[in-house]
């Protein structure tokens, strides 16, 4: 049952609780919009529009087992709740698995057939391109692009993913421009500002490039951490316990090289041109060149883990302390010389 189908009396009282449940989700209280999903629950079970927020509560927080499990059964209640369709086919791309694209696309095209809004309709036609593009459909992606509107889209965000997929299938012109409606609707967007940074990169133009990565720096600092962010303390210990797991010889080689946990990459290390969303940095001489270098001052090594870059690219606690020994195992692999073409080939790209 979907909450039009209620009587006015708990229409009114399930619509109250929803509707403070997303604002406070908006403001990062899990808690609190949790809440008001099981009250919305409680006043009519099995309500789709409370089991999809419930499942966005659960995706915030970092679980995304149970958020999809609250997806489904809100397409379990009504499998033609769009939002629900939507949430699933976001989620699954998530993964950057072909076989949950596959299953992502499907929602997709139920999705627009249930569309009514034309948010919803522009979401769905968004998931279908992303679906395509990670399915390596990349012909079909380019004629999905083509098919959007050639508006101004009602919110920044359709903007922002239509750049990505545009700069992922190489068509730079295209991404620029939607970066740039982006920033129109939403000058702070550090996304955009990142996006406009890597097109200047990919001109070769530094100095733009530079500036939009200067400015990401600034709006990523003044924003929240993640909510499944580690004290320092935390994030630390699990540096140091990869270092433990490696083989004795290395452990010895590593011995005068410091990792240094920071929240963020400094001004001078992005005015160099180096990415402000990088997740660790190698300074220093890597290992097989310093046997070359003879009559020279000895060159200090550090390898820096950039706290607030890797909680970003989480999704949950357990995904973090992977990208943090992920992260660790990558720039001492660049001590050792190995350049980031090997590194991928290792899984540790």
């Amino acid at each position: 049952m979907s909450k039009r189908d209620l009587p006015p009396s708990d229409l009114d009282a399930v619509a109250a609780h929803l509707d403070h449940g997303w604002d406070l989700l908006k403001k990062n209280d899990l808690g609190g919009a949790e809440s008001s999903a099981r009250k919305a629950l409680k006043e009519e079970p099995g309500l789709p529009e409370a089991l999809t927020l419930l499942g966005s509560v659960a995706r915030s927080g970092g679980d995304e087992d149970a958020a999809l499990e609250h997806y489904r059964k809100a397409l379990e209640s009504d499998p033609e709740y769009v939002p629900a369709l939507l949430y699933t086919a976001e989620l699954l791309l998530d993964a950057n698995d072909p076989e949950a694209a596959a299953e992502a696309l499907k929602l997709v095209e139920d999705a627009l057939d249930a569309a009514e809004e034309e948010d919803e309709a522009v979401d769905a036609m968004l998931l279908r391109v992303e679906s395509l593009i990670v399915l390596g459909r990349t012909r079909e992606a380019e004629e999905a692009l083509r098919e959007l509107p050639p508006i101004t889209f009602p919110e920044a965000g359709f903007h922002l993913r239509a750049a990505h997929a545009c700069f992922d299938l190489g068509l730079f012109d295209d991404a620029e421009r939607h970066f740039n409606k982006c920033l129109e609707l939403e000058p702070s967007a550090a996304d955009a500002w990142h996006g406009m940074g890597c097109v200047f990169e990919e001109r070769e133009r530094r100095g733009d490039m530079v500036k939009a990565w200067l400015r990401v720096r600034e709006i990523d600092l003044a924003d929240d951490p993640a909510p499944w962010g580690l004290s320092q303390e935390e994030f630390e210990r699990i540096a140091e316990e990869v270092i433990g797991e490696l083989p004795e010889r290395i452990r010895r080689l590593l011995e005068n090289v410091p990792i240094i946990a920071a929240d963020y990459p400094s001004v001078e290390i992005v005015a160099e041109g180096n990415d402000p969303r990088m997740m660790g940095f190698f300074s220093g001489v890597p290992y097989p060149e310093k046997m070359n270098i003879s009559g020279t001052p000895p060159h200090l090594d550090c390898v820096f883990l950039y706290k607030r870059n890797i909680e970003r690219l989480s999704r949950g606690k357990e995904e973090l302390a992977r990208e943090i020994r992920t992260t660790v195992l990558h720039e001492t692999g660049h001590f050792f010389g190995l350049d980031e073409e090997e590194l991928d080939e290792m899984g540790l790209g």
